[in-house]
């Protein structure tokens, strides 16, 4: 046997690996696909959505009785619509002779294969019958088109919660959430359950500075602006010419999802950002004053800068904050929480060089934070210059005598403001009936 000299020991410090949360989100269904209620189906292009979407249901039969303006049409369906029995819904009439009963109505489910829905006069007997397609699907649709509309780098998720009303809805996110509260940053919610009173009530749940849960809703003219001032709500107009394919908050949650933090891939202001197969908002200068009051987001275009492109306005959150201000708070809770973890990890697992809760541990952790705020400099989130603070080891014990007993210091902060593009620029300009020296 040879006698060996040297034995070499090996230890491995492992980097973390990146945070994906930012980047996730979710595409809220009521009864829009074949799912079973609670789970999720990944969509990474258009065509994905076809192999999931619930088909229309074809209609055997439809009666009518009661006069105008009153007219109730009871309607016999093939299979079962699926919508549960009592709730009333929004629903598409198409297909039927006379024309008169095609439409979209609030229907109201009866039993497994009937419902009723109100007409204000009587077409007269039906002659072809026609199907049933629940207005959730045309709005999945929507939403998924205008969303790759943008481009297909970013997959989202479709989460299915159910058929049932809006507030029936809002109850299902809830629940869903509360199982599983980082599953994904962005919620795009049917304008059923963002119409329902309930919802209001729902949002604000998610308005603390930690929570890093929001949700996309589609408002109209004539009635938005409800959610300012909430946190968790990203709200955008969607103009009145627009049509049945188009989702317009869509179109800039793409851009918010696609965001990938990187020294030559900054986080770019949403202010401005471009957008494209939305239509642009047709309404006055008053009213888009109005919309920017309330905090409500809407499409433009570049026309101002010589630039015909559709694109964000104005680019916030429902309280008023630019979208990238708690993009970056957001960004920096996770990736502080992210490194420091992964250092004191390591450093229970380096017997060469192992962190200790000591002044050295202490520095230790205080680099790690300070590397984070850097890399938010460089990445476009944080404004310059940020110094991160740790109180001395000596001086936090002394003051707190019981935390290193448990292993606890909370002696690192760091106050910071985020980065953020411009809105408006004045420019002033003097001029004069004579010639300057």
């Amino acid at each position: 046997m040879t006698t060996q000299i040297v034995t070499v020991n090996v230890t491995q410090t492992l980097a973390p690996a990146p945070n994906t949360l930012q980047r996730t989100g979710a595409l809220v269904s009521q009864g829009a696909t074949t799912l079973t209620t609670n789970t999720t189906a990944l969509l990474t292009q258009p065509a994905d959505l076809s192999t999931i979407l619930t088909g229309a249901v074809s209609i055997t039969s439809m009666t009518t009785s009661g006069t105008a303006p009153n007219v109730t049409v009871t309607v016999t369906t093939t299979t079962p619509h699926k919508i549960p029995t009592g709730d009333t819904i929004p629903g598409i009439i198409a297909g039927v002779t006379p024309a008169g009963y095609n439409g979209t109505y609030q229907i109201t489910s009866t039993g497994t294969n009937t419902f009723t829905y109100v007409l204000t006069t009587n077409p007269g007997s039906v002659t072809a019958q026609g199907v049933l397609t629940l207005e959730s699907v045309q709005e999945l649709v929507a939403m998924v088109t205008t969303y790759f509309a943008q481009g297909t780098a970013n997959a989202i998720y479709v989460l299915e919660l159910g058929s049932g009303t809006g507030a029936q809805g809002v109850t299902a996110l809830n629940n869903y959430i509360i199982a599983d509260p980082k599953k994904f940053y962005a919620y795009a919610v049917t304008q059923e359950m963002s119409s329902d009173s309930s919802f209001l009530t729902f949002a604000k749940n998610y308005e603390s500075t930690t929570s890093q849960v929001y949700f996309w809703v589609k408002e109209v003219i004539g009635a938005y602006g409800v959610f300012k001032g909430v946190k968790s709500v990203v709200s955008m107009l969607q103009d009145a010419t627009a049509p049945v394919t188009e989702w317009t908050p869509a179109a800039m949650l793409y851009n918010a999802l696609n965001y990938n933090p990187s020294d030559t891939n900054k986080v770019a202001p949403m202010a401005f950002q471009y957008i494209v197969g939305v239509t642009a908002f047709t309404g006055t200068n008053a009213q888009q004053e109005l919309l920017k009051t309330a905090n409500v987001n809407y499409v433009g275009t570049g026309a101002e800068g010589g630039i015909s492109n559709t694109l964000v306005l104005w680019g916030f959150t429902a309280d008023g904050q630019d979208y990238t201000y708690w993009y970056s708070v957001d960004w920096v809770q996770i990736n502080v929480n992210l490194f420091i973890s992964n250092a004191i990890i390591n450093g229970s697992n380096n017997p060469i060089n192992p962190l200790y809760y000591n002044q050295a541990g202490i520095n230790t952790l205080q680099k790690v934070a300070q590397g984070v705020m850097n890399s938010g400099i460089a990445y476009g989130l944080v404004l310059a210059p940020v110094t991160v603070n740790a109180v001395s080891f000596n001086t936090y014990i002394t003051n707190n005598p019981s935390d290193y007993a448990i292993g606890k210091y909370a002696g690192l902060s760091v106050t910071y403001t985020p980065a953020r593009g411009f809105i408006q620029i004045i420019f002033n300009v003097n001029v004069s009936s004579f010639a300057l020296a």
